[in-house]
């Protein structure tokens, strides 16, 4: 698969939107909830990236995508699980159910005590969707194997649009009509674009990404629209095609080094980072006396901290998990190559 330091640099920006708009939520600050957008049309454009074209199963597409997203969540909702269990002050809407327990680690929507269709991990909402959008992807490599990309598209759009006319008093059609799940088709039609060599001129690319980045942030902040689709979703899928037009600029030096490091690591950083932000909004003002996390240098502070917890996980369980389910598919694709040739050879 082709490798793109300019999409892993956006996954950096993206975890460090969303921590701080996490963190500055309480405030009345919307600044931020842009980045799951722009996770979400990345995930679009790199799913398009894994299968277009390839001889991939679905079962291999999905056993791959399931081992990338669910040892850390899992370990994740589980360390939540257990602080509820022994300090249910420190969260405020969470309480240690089993039933609960259980649909978030299957990835099964429900509402919550605040009303909210969130998991224990509350940030686990997007997975909800990125499962689905896993799920689409399966069944179309098995149905429609030739037009897969289009596809895909389609049953999104499809999915939404019925879910859409129904009464949405039920948590699935609430669920399901959310119109920020067409953003993975927007990552879809940006993969379609890339492959063909179009490229957004490279002046007019260098300019568009903070542009959009700063339009995103502006629309939310004054509240234009709450319609993800026009505030967030088709800004983030020209953010898409202005990043990867400059992907030369993405080379390894010193300073995107750190980057991809921390665009690596960003799956780790956006699951963990609510513990971070709620320890020092309720922890560390008590033993930090004049501690406040949204004063200027609070904000550095947690981030900092939140990007460091990140890597950690990252380094110590994510990165580990996956050489050892790789190593173990390798291994396994090894005995089946040996069978398969020494099948001809015993008949």
């Amino acid at each position: 698969m082709t490798r793109l330091n300019s999409l892993t640099a956006l996954r950096a920006i993206a975890a460090t939107t969303v921590i701080y708009f996490h963190l500055m939520s309480p405030t009345g600050t919307r600044f931020g909830e842009f980045g799951v957008d722009i996770f979400f049309v990345l995930s679009g454009f790199v799913i398009a990236m894994v299968i277009d074209g390839k001889q991939i199963s679905a079962r291999e597409f999905l056993m791959g995508r399931l081992t990338r997203i669910v040892p850390v969540y899992w370990l994740m909702t589980i360390a939540l699980f257990a602080a509820v269990s022994v300090r249910p002050d420190l969260v405020n809407s969470t309480t240690a159910s089993i039933p609960n327990l259980l649909k978030s680690l299957f990835f099964i929507p429900y509402r919550k005590e605040n009303g909210l269709i969130h998991p224990l991990l509350f940030v686990g909402w997007s997975l909800n969707y990125e499962l689905l959008f896993y799920m689409i992807s399966g069944a179309v490599l098995i149905l429609f194997r030739r037009y897969r990309l289009a596809s895909i598209s389609a049953v999104l759009l499809i999915v939404f649009a019925i879910a859409s006319e129904m009464p949405p008093d039920e948590v699935w059609v609430e669920f399901l009509s959310l119109a920020r799940s067409l953003e993975f088709a927007l990552g879809i039609a940006a993969w379609c674009i890339w492959k063909r060599d179009y490229r957004i001129p490279y002046q007019l690319a260098a300019v568009g990404v903070p542009t959009l980045y700063c339009g995103m942030a502006y629309v939310e902040w004054i509240g234009i629209t709450d319609y993800a689709l026009l505030r967030s979703g088709i800004p983030c899928f020209l953010l898409l095609l202005c990043a990867t037009s400059l992907e030369a600029w993405f080379a390894n030096t010193g300073v995107m080094r750190v980057m991809i490091f921390l665009g690596n690591a960003s799956y780790a950083t956006y699951l963990s980072h609510s513990f971070v932000v709620e320890a020092a909004r309720k922890l560390l003002p008590v033993y930090v006396h004049g501690f406040e996390p949204t004063s200027a240098v609070g904000v550095v502070v947690v981030l900092v901290c939140a990007l460091l917890v990140g890597a950690l996980i990252y380094c110590l369980v994510d990165r580990p998990t996956q050489r050892l389910v790789r190593s173990l598919t390798l291994r396994r694709a090894a005995r089946l190559r040996t069978a398969s040739n020494d099948g001809p050879q015993r008949a």
